[in-house]
């Protein structure tokens, strides 16, 4: 069911309004949700959700009394209501609940909208789509209202065309009698003016006074009607405007018809816009005749921008012709506005630049502040590593207690030498003699010589 398919926070107090075990109409909560969905678009939305999908409900008894809740809503929740039902969305479901429901919810929902299409929608260019809608059922239906209101809307709508008719015939009358009076000079013009007087009585005594000529205005951008009422057109094109009461969408025609257009899709301006290549022909044109006149070398000007950006804000859209000159001083502040931005990029470069070098020669500066704090902390020490080194020998010499080769330290023994005292109890040192023993010379002069 498109976006009548998903969920709404009615769901619950509408299922209660349209339960299949009523007996009767639930009037008190039916008024309390058509107080809550008039509150605001969304809850109309989302109201008008929760009731179609009641409405889709296999049970005939159920249906009835959405249709019931429906109708309260259309004639108590207002214009907001309104806009919601008269919508391509609910076109496309209610058609489609018609041809699905049982003969008797269908003749009731065909009731309602006749009733909706003479009464709340009718007048209101905005919702021509349901008085559309039910024409259309009636058609393919091949059937035509006959009820009185009906009969009473078709003969309006064809007084409406004559009326409109009548109205273009009289203004081409006019523009012919304007141009005859300028042809024939100021004699030519009272005796067409005592003629016309005369030619046309019947013009003017058939159709009512006119309303105020149609205004002109030019398209800015392309728009596609998406509803019946709405009037579609190309940029550029001219649309004569009939009604401008609504500061949003304003009623005109075209070759195309007639119908509602957004108001800021358009302009009082009726010159037509040039072409890229004669802005470009032109402005050298300019340039070559008028070089004594060129602009000044564009600069930072910053109390031009902020002229232009209040001229910006203050602008208005929709305004009237007679705001032109605005608008021109508008776009030509914004030109020059324009001509700054090469200026200003390369200004915001140098800043950038400059940005980049005060940063690094901030870090540098914490960095050396850093290192003078920790000096501070803990000092280093002022004398050289090498002030207190040993004063070198001469050569050949040896240090103090190096001993020469071969040399013992004092109290040194040579290998095999025993110390004092090691000797064991009765063993004599070496070349000692025992006790009482006489050298080897003395013992060969004592003895007696041989006889």
């Amino acid at each position: 069911m498109g976006i009548f398919g998903t969920s709404s926070p009615f769901d619950q107090d509408v299922e209660r309004a349209t339960s299949e075990n009523n007996t009767s109409e639930e009037w008190g909560l039916i008024l309390e949700i058509c107080d809550r969905a008039g509150a605001n678009a969304n809850n109309a939305r989302d109201c008008l959700r929760a009731v179609l999908r009641r409405l889709g409900h296999a049970d005939p008894h159920v249906q009835m009394h959405a249709a019931t809740l429906l109708d309260a809503c259309v004639s108590n929740c207002g214009r907001l209501f309104h806009l919601e039902v008269a919508s391509r969305d609910f076109e496309a479901e209610f058609r489609r609940l018609v041809a699905r429901a049982q003969p008797t919810v269908a003749q009731k929902l065909r009731a309602m909208l006749r009733k909706w299409a003479e009464g709340e929608f009718r007048s209101d260019p905005q919702l021509d789509l349901i008085p559309s809608l039910h024409a259309k059922l009636c058609t393919e239906a091949g059937e035509r209202p006959t009820t009185a209101p009906v009969a009473a809307a078709d003969a309006q709508a064809a007084s409406a065309a004559e009326k409109r008719e009548q109205e273009e015939l009289a203004r081409a009358i006019a523009l012919s009698l304007r141009e005859t009076a300028a042809a024939a000079g100021a004699g030519g013009a009272a005796g067409a003016g005592g003629a016309g007087g005369a030619l046309y009585p019947r013009v003017d005594a058939d159709a009512p006074a006119p309303a105020p000529p149609a205004r002109k205005v030019r398209a800015l951008y392309d728009f596609e009607a998406a509803e019946d009422n709405e009037l579609t057109f190309l940029a550029g094109e001219i649309v004569h405007v009939t009604d401008s009461s609504d500061p949003n969408w304003w009623k005109g025609y075209n070759e195309r018809g007639e119908g509602l257009f957004p108001a800021n899709f358009v302009t009082y301006d009726l010159t037509e816009p040039r072409t890229e290549s004669e802005s470009r022909s032109g402005g050298a044109e300019k340039r070559v005749q008028f070089a004594a006149e060129a602009e000044p070398a564009p600069r930072i000007d910053e109390a031009l921008m902020d002229e232009a950006l209040a001229l910006l804000h203050e602008a208005d859209p929709a305004g009237e012709a007679g705001e032109a000159g605005a608008e021109g001083e508008a776009a030509r502040l914004e030109a020059r506005v324009h001509a700054m931005g090469p200026l200003v990029d390369a200004a915001l470069e140098r800043a950038d630049r400059r940005h980049a070098r005060l940063t690094q020669l901030s870090a540098d500066l914490v960095d050396a502040l850093n290192l003078y704090h920790e000096l501070m902390r803990d000092p280093k020490p002022l004398y050289a590593p090498h002030a207190f080194a040993p004063a070198a020998l001469p050569v050949g010499a040896l240090p103090h207690g190096a001993l020469p080769h071969g040399a013992l330290p004092v109290g040194a023994l040579p290998p095999g030498a025993l110390p004092p005292g090691a000797l064991p109890p009765g063993a004599l040192p070496p070349g000692a003699m025992p006790l009482g023993a006489l050298p080897p010379q003395m013992s060969h002069q004592s003895q007696p010589p041989r006889c």
